[in-house]
């Protein structure tokens, strides 16, 4: 499919017509971005070329973080944001479902996150599917701290306040690595639905290409 966009989007048209994209701060849904080999970047992530389905937004005290939804032919799916005007740091991640996170962590020790101190947490067992994405140790920077996601593209707009008609609160816990390039992120919803993420901040030159959608 991205290979079909990707041919299309040169095979007709003027090129004059095709919007200019600049850095990622420019995607939109439906346009296309193809990343690096680079040792930076996870091993499912290193060439790869994305779509971008979807634009939302997170909120939290410090700011907005748009965050694009990156759908792969090859790769699946995975998440960019940055913090709004600023794209000097990107982060990368990945959705980790519960019985992944069992394995890559010890389920006690993981639960501490929500215990009254600070957690360290260590990596149990390492799993193929996650190469590239994971550090051997992480300390709790976070806790329980509170945030609202917007389900639309937010950027652009001055929001009146932090809740709105299609946002959603939720509480979360972060934990970096001592070099503050890998994370975790543990979601938890108003429903009590919980979502945990592997996060990875590179650079913005892993980007090699964006394309412009065909719409």
């Amino acid at each position: 499919m991205l290979k079909k966009l990707l041919r299309a989007r040169f095979s007709k048209g003027d090129a004059n017509d095709a919007r200019s994209l600049e850095s990622p701060a420019d995607l939109t849904a439906g346009d296309i971005v193809t990343f690096k080999h680079r040792l930076a970047l996870p091993g499912d992530v290193q060439g790869q070329t994305f779509e971008v389905s979807s634009v939302g937004a997170y909120e939290f005290e410090d700011g907005l973080y748009p965050q694009l939804t990156l759908d792969g032919a090859e790769s699946g799916r995975i998440f960019l944001s940055f913090k709004a005007g600023d794209v000097s740091e990107l982060c990368l991640s990945r959705e980790v479902p519960r019985r992944d996170v069992l394995k890559l962590f010890d389920e006690d020790a993981f639960s501490a996150l929500w215990d009254d101190d600070f957690a360290d947490l260590q990596v149990a067992s390492r799993l193929d599917a996650y190469d590239g994405w994971l550090a051997d140790a992480y300390s709790q920077v976070k806790k329980w701290a509170e945030g609202y996601y917007h389900s639309r593209d937010q950027r652009g707009e001055t929001l009146s306040q932090y809740a709105d008609d299609d946002s959603e609160e939720l509480r979360y816990h972060e934990c970096e690595d001592a070099s503050g390039r890998f994370g975790i992120t543990v979601e938890v919803w108003g429903d009590g639905e919980t979502e945990v993420t592997l996060d990875v901040n590179v650079a913005p030159d892993v980007v090699d290409a964006l394309f412009p959608g065909t719409s």
